[in-house]
């Protein structure tokens, strides 16, 4: 339906937005201007901009405050990449037994539309937690805002795994039978 697809857009909008402050982070860290980040950062994956933060946080002197935001955006990242990357890359098919679902192929799972939408939270607490290390890593210019990190949601069940490199979304689709050479 279109209401459908108008809140999938909307979500991954905010993984945008997310994509941008953390670039944006990397750049502050680094001490660059808009113009050097847009350059320097901004081509770099998301996953890549967050593993260079953390990697220079330990040699930087940041605050307590970046490091609170830093922890809490570590924390939930891999949950939202992998229903994020799941999304960007998948298929639409409407399952008989489960509706719409997002199939991607390359790892042989598929997302319900509401697991994908159960990490809505997540998303939006991620890109607050993203701002709060923005801010706390220095003004733009002018005083600096602080924006304080907002309590943390429950992870969704189908994501609650101890090892998130084993998580398995949704169920894959059954293997197609081999095409008769009739």
């Amino acid at each position: 339906t279109p209401d459908l697809f108008q809140k999938l857009g909307e979500l991954m909008l905010r993984w945008s937005h997310f994509d941008h402050v953390i670039g944006n982070c990397l750049g502050a860290i680094l001490q660059l201007s808009p113009e050097d980040t847009a350059i320097m950062v901004f081509p770099l994956p998301v996953n890549r901009r967050l593993t260079k933060i953390k990697e220079l946080a330990v040699l930087r002197d940041i605050t307590d405050d970046a490091e609170a935001a830093l922890t809490a955006v570590a924390d939930v990242f891999e949950h939202i990449q992998k229903v994020r990357n799941n999304v960007i890359h998948a298929i639409m098919i409407d399952d008989p037994n489960d509706g719409l679902k997002l199939h991607l192929r390359s790892k042989k799972r598929a997302l319900t539309i509401d697991q994908v939408f159960e990490i809505e939270e997540l998303t939006n607490y991620a890109a607050h937690c993203a701002l709060s290390l923005r801010y706390a890593l220095g003004p733009k210019a002018g005083p600096v805002e602080q924006h304080p990190l907002p309590d943390k949601p429950a992870i969704p069940r189908f994501l609650n795994h101890p090892s998130p490199t084993e998580i398995q979304l949704g169920q894959p689709l059954a293997p197609r039978p081999p095409a008769s050479r009739e």
